[in-house]
């Protein structure tokens, strides 16, 4: 019997390997027919483009729905998560949007303890879908948003100086006096600091206020020169008030600055 074993033992390991390969095999090949293509194995990272659904979507997490730093993760960081609503308040009315981008994009690191908590979204942004790379559209509008939703009171807005030196110097220069020089195609503009003086002593709130909202009366022949800054102004996504506190810090910067 021993002999017996002995003679039949390949045969049998080769009917046992046999039976192995038809159990296994059919396995492998539902495993195969089931398995995910590649399309499936991989969930996007990004999917809206749009400023306010991009915040909902990656900010607000932290930052909450009203972006005032009051989100279901904020209590699990370190750091106090900042209030988004306040960056233009807290940079003297100016929303801060370079800076911003950066701080977005991750070339920022803002890290004074420990390690960075708001993550890099410059890499998830950029990813590319469908053969094109949506992340500068995608930054660009994300920070146009924010800045949409500022929350500006005169009480922090720009001061005149700060005003005048922004947008009137390059003209007027920083004497009031208009030695800019003005750039081309500009006239040389007129003495800033005389204006009581041309006016009979007193100087013209009304009539500075008014150039500055609505610019200068337009000569016979020839643009305007002066920039309509209450135009200008409401650009910056400012409200009517926001508008009037600059106006108004501007000409009593100017006031202040008068040749006695």
């Amino acid at each position: 019997m021993g002999k017996a074993r002995k003679n039949f033992t390949p045969a049998l390991l080769a009917v046992l390997a046999l039976g192995l390969a038809v159990v296994v095999l059919p396995g492998r090949g539902k495993q195969t027919q089931t398995a995910p293509n590649s399309e499936a194995q991989f969930t996007r990272l990004i999917r809206p483009i749009d400023g306010p659904d991009l915040f909902r979507a990656y900010c607000a997490p932290c930052h909450g729905l009203d972006a005032k730093g009051t989100g279901p993760a904020a209590s699990a960081l370190k750091a106090k998560v900042p209030d988004l609503t306040l960056l233009a308040s807290n940079n003297r009315g100016q929303f801060p949007a370079a800076d911003v981008r950066e701080l977005i994009l991750g070339d920022k690191i803002v890290a004074a303890h420990g390690s960075r908590e708001m993550p890099l979204w410059g890499p998830i942004f950029h990813q590319v879908e469908s053969d094109m790379d949506w992340g500068n559209v995608r930054v660009n509008n994300l920070v146009d948003y924010l800045q949409s939703i500022q929350s500006i009171t005169s009480s922090t807005a720009a001061s005149g100086e700060e005003l005048y030196k922004q947008h009137c110097v390059a003209c007027h220069g920083s004497d009031l006096k208009g030695t800019g020089p003005a750039p081309y195609p500009f006239q040389t503009p007129p003495d800033l600091t005389t204006l009581a003086q041309r006016h009979g002593g007193k100087f013209p709130d009304a009539y500075v206020s008014n150039v500055l909202r609505s610019g200068v009366e337009i000569p016979a022949h020839g643009p305007a020169d002066m920039p309509i800054w209450g135009a200008d102004f409401s650009t910056d996504r400012l409200n009517e008030a926001q508008v009037t506190s600059r106006i108004e810090n501007l000409t009593n910067y100017i006031k202040l600055l008068q040749a006695k």
